[in-house]
């Protein structure tokens, strides 16, 4: 499914092509990692998008987004667990059908063309779009800021013609709850169950302890 990162049609991606952005930026090296689903795969650089200070500014300036920007609000209980966080809100305006209630299905019309003399030279069926735009909510985030661990993109389809969604209401608490939910799993460091902030109190001959990766390439 492909969907647009604000209004028009200039820039239609895929969450996953969104993922995959995001973590180019994510990347302490601006590298853009080969997708993999296989866990004992090694590492591979599909290529290098970034600088090293290029990619620390494009975090730095998405931080921005998740204490004190758009992202805040939803971000409260990600910094309340002592994670930092990078996202990028974004709302998309879409054309959606109108749907038939009978038939679950998009409504449909005849469409005719006429020659110069009104005789009939074509007819094609069209879909019948509604009169007012859906708004579809993104967020886009990487955590933790400093040795990032995960990328992701949230896509939240909204639910009918006239009715929006934004990113920082709709699409970003979703983000924030994958975030805790890592952080509760051990990805940033933390054995599972224990809070970020408890982990970074914790010291072992005079370094942190990590139960878990802090940074995948």
């Amino acid at each position: 499914m492909y969907e647009g990162y604000g209004q028009g049609y200039a820039s239609q991606m895929t969450p996953f092509q969104m993922a995959l952005i995001i973590s180019a930026a994510a990347n302490l090296d601006g590298k853009l990692m080969k997708p993999k689903i296989e866990l004992d795969r090694p590492p591979e650089m599909l290529s290098q998008v970034l600088t090293r200070d290029q990619a620390a500014e494009i975090r730095h300036i998405m931080n921005m987004v998740t204490e004190g920007g758009t992202g805040d609000s939803a971000m409260a209980p990600v910094k309340a667990a002592g994670i930092r966080t990078g996202g990028k809100t974004g709302t998309a305006q879409k054309e959606v059908p109108l749907i038939d209630p009978k038939t679950g299905q998009p409504q449909t019309r005849l469409v005719y063309e006429r020659d110069s003399k009104g005789k009939i030279i074509r007819q094609y069926e069209e879909t019948v779009m509604a009169d007012k735009k859906r708004s579809d909510a993104w967020y886009l985030s990487f955590a933790p800021l400093d040795r990032p661990v995960i990328a992701m993109a949230v896509l939240l389809e909204g639910p009918g013609p006239g009715i929006s969604f934004y990113g920082g209401k709709n699409a970003a608490p979703i983000a924030a709850q994958l975030i805790l939910k890592a952080n509760a799993l051990g990805y940033f460091g933390s054995a599972p169950g224990q809070s970020n902030s408890q982990s970074q109190s914790q010291q072992t001959g005079g370094q942190r302890t990590r139960t878990g990766q802090t940074n995948r390439r």
